[in-house]
């Protein structure tokens, strides 16, 4: 297991780069270094939680010499570790600490919890809650029932592409047109020899996905792991969130699916009802 503490390890000491304001992109109040300390902070990723200086540098598109001041100055302010051994860097705990404070969206997270604990419990597996943020599915809540083996590849607070899995795939199917457009136009991602990165072939998949209201994925996150996810609607009909159950292939995609699949379908309509 990597071991990693707030300091820089071998690499030369920095400062932190210029924070002024700037009538950029973001307007005449916009600090450029924070918007910079954002970009270094999302480079690191469920599926990457660890990086060298050089893939952060290519994952932002910032020059090293501003990288390297960026990750100091998130290290000092105890949002970023660094294993001192491999000098790769990672997100600290005190950003879980920071997301326990992210308000409830309508009572959603709320609403959810002691239903997912109970889907959990029947299908004797991990559920989730999760919505659509910037191309990808965000993780609001994970619960897991001790008898099974636990899904560790989505935490909360984590993001999955939104070309696999299956919540990631149906919050996408239920966007509008031009935000798909957008989210197949940044690329998809491989992340097992199932994931569909056809552009054609993912519009098809999407299009599926909302004939059928809900979706099974197999294999395309982890491989060996299947989920299945189902929408949570508001009280005009749109889709505000997705609740899913994931565990091993044969547990969820086996002869147990048609059970699952009822059990997630009415978890999903108990919770669309508590928030509409």
């Amino acid at each position: 297991m990597a071991k990693a503490n707030g300091r820089i390890g071998d690499e030369p000491e920095a400062t932190a780069g210029g924070g002024e304001a700037t009538g950029g992109d973001g307007g005449p109040t916009t600090v450029r270094a924070v918007l910079r300390a954002v970009q270094v902070l999302r480079a690191f990723t469920v599926v990457e939680p660890w990086a060298t200086l050089t893939e952060v540098v290519a994952r932002t598109g910032l020059d090293k010499a501003t990288t390297r001041r960026l990750l100091v100055t998130l290290m000092e302010a105890g949002l970023v570790v660094q294993d001192r051994e491999t000098h790769r860097y990672a997100l600290s705990l005190a950003m879980i600490e920071l997301s326990s404070a992210v308000p409830d969206n309508l009572g959603l997270r709320k609403a959810a919890a002691p239903i997912l604990t109970d889907l959990a419990r029947e299908i004797d597996g991990t559920s989730f809650l999760s919505i659509y943020r910037e191309h990808s599915a965000l993780c609001l809540e994970k619960f897991h029932h001790d008898r099974s083996i636990q899904v560790r590849w989505w935490a909360v607070g984590g993001a999955l592409p939104a070309n696999v899995g299956g919540a990631p795939k149906l919050l996408l199917a239920f966007q509008p047109p031009e935000e798909i457009d957008r989210a197949i136009s940044q690329g998809l991602s491989r992340l097992t020899p199932h994931s569909i990165t056809d552009a054609g072939a993912f519009r098809e998949e999407l299009g599926r996905i909302r004939m059928q209201g809900h979706v099974v994925a197999v294999d395309d996150v982890v491989e060996g792991l299947a989920a299945m996810a189902a929408p949570v609607h508001d009280r005009d009909g749109r889709v505000i969130a997705a609740i899913s159950i994931a565990g091993l292939t044969p547990h969820i995609a086996g002869s147990r699916a048609a059970a699952n699949l009822t059990a997630l379908l009415n978890a999903a309509r108990r919770i669309s009802q508590s928030v509409a």
